[in-house]
């Protein structure tokens, strides 16, 4: 009975602005309490997933960097066998 003696008290376009307030506090309660909860948590998967992305990405280049040492070892060794041979070809695939 209270809400029909402020509805008669103040009117009613007072009350449906005091309903609509109420409504939008309890809206922003429930993005601050409920939303934020799960974003947070979403957030954490996707730091751990990128960091992952990072630690693979930087194993790749360490592969490659290790792979291009081999290959100019190989080249160095092609090189001394066949009698520098090969110094045009690396040349040309260089530039």
């Amino acid at each position: 009975m209270e809400i029909l003696q402020i509805v008669e008290t103040l009117g009613v376009p007072v009350a449906v602005a005091f309903g609509m307030g109420y409504a939008a506090m309890f809206l922003v309660r429930f993005i601050t309490d409920k939303l934020v909860e799960k974003l947070d948590t979403n957030h954490e998967i996707i730091h751990g997933i990128i960091v992952k992305l990072i630690d693979s990405n930087r194993q790749a280049k360490d592969e490659i960097k290790e792979l291009k040492s081999a290959q100019r070892t190989m080249i160095t060794i092609i090189q001394k066998l066949t009698g520098n041979g090969l110094s045009k070809y690396i040349k040309e695939k260089n530039e």
